[in-house]
């Protein structure tokens, strides 16, 4: 095994949040464990998340425009479990207390806040593309909760 170059070893400590990213259209419904989100505008209100194409949820995004980012806390009660590892043919959702919003998102209950999106626009300057979403409505579910801070060994992996 080669070792980890000091370069990668010290991007990997980029701290980032933990969600749960979520869209659905109709009885179809796609979820996936995701860590490269980040504000990127005050007015309008906007995020911007890396998703590498083929990921549980892009196609949907694409297509429809709309989704919701779950933000995990540190009191999450096993949520990302069914997201973190997915299984062939296991729906991840399963056994969750799940919310459908009027505009058609999945929010989860047992996260610590939701953030309703809508797509504007995206680049692709790497292997993966990032996308820019209007954040349209949101809420707070376990105000007592923290978020949850995620670091890797490496900045070259997963």
């Amino acid at each position: 095994m080669e070792p980890i170059s000091s370069v990668a070893a010290a991007f990997g400590k980029m701290t980032s949040g933990l969600f749960i990213v979520t869209a659905a259209e109709g009885s179809n419904r796609e979820g996936y464990l995701a860590s490269w989100i980040q504000q990127t505008s005050f007015s309008p209100l906007m995020l911007s998340l890396a998703m590498k194409p083929g990921r549980p949820c892009y196609d949907q995004i694409k297509t429809h425009g709309k989704f919701c980012v779950n933000i995990v806390g540190q009191n999450n009660g096993g949520l990302m479990k069914p997201f973190w590892s997915p299984k062939e043919g296991v729906d991840p959702f399963t056994g969750l207390d799940i919310l459908v919003s009027p505009r058609g998102n999945l929010i989860l209950n047992s996260a610590m806040a939701a953030l309703e999106c809508e797509f504007r626009s995206s680049v692709s300057p790497g292997d993966h593309e990032i996308m820019f979403a209007e954040v349209v409505d949101g809420r707070i579910l376990q105000p007592e909760d923290k978020p949850l801070a995620h670091t890797r060994k490496s900045g070259l992996s997963y």
